[in-house]
């Protein structure tokens, strides 16, 4: 499932990893921000993610909640310790207490699906100062 997105030309605005069993999800993130020079790679796991993560840096990880034999919450700690880029939780099945609990585990924030990517994309910047 591990898949680079190509970027347009030049150097990316950002590289950004999505880890999501979903491949439209990915899809979705890689069409909109390679449209806008960013760099996404996809992981539909925490295994793939993580060897992603040995192998490049991030400047940020988005991290699902329903994964394959876990949850973003349980992989967040492994996540973190792997990579100092901030990651940011989305869930199709927002809850408050998530969103805290995501926050109290080093989460930068929590989203909910479906995602305005607009507002990802000034979130981004705003992460990466770009």
């Amino acid at each position: 499932m591990s898949a680079l997105i190509p970027k347009r030309s030049g150097r990316p605005k950002a590289r950004i990893l999505v880890v999501d069993d979903q491949p439209e999800i990915i899809a979705a993130f890689g069409l909109f921000f390679s449209e806008r020079n960013w760099e996404v790679r996809g992981a539909g796991s925490v295994k793939e993610a993580l060897a992603a993560l040995e192998k490049e840096t991030f400047d940020v990880i988005f991290l699902d909640f329903v994964l394959p034999g876990t949850t973003g919450l349980q992989a967040l700690p492994g996540l973190a310790r792997a990579s100092a880029a901030p990651i940011l939780m989305m869930t199709g099945h927002f809850d408050p207490e998530l969103k805290t609990d995501a926050l109290l585990m080093g989460a930068l924030d929590c989203l909910a699906k479906p995602m305005n990517f607009a507002e990802l994309e000034a979130r981004v910047l705003k992460i990466v100062g770009a």
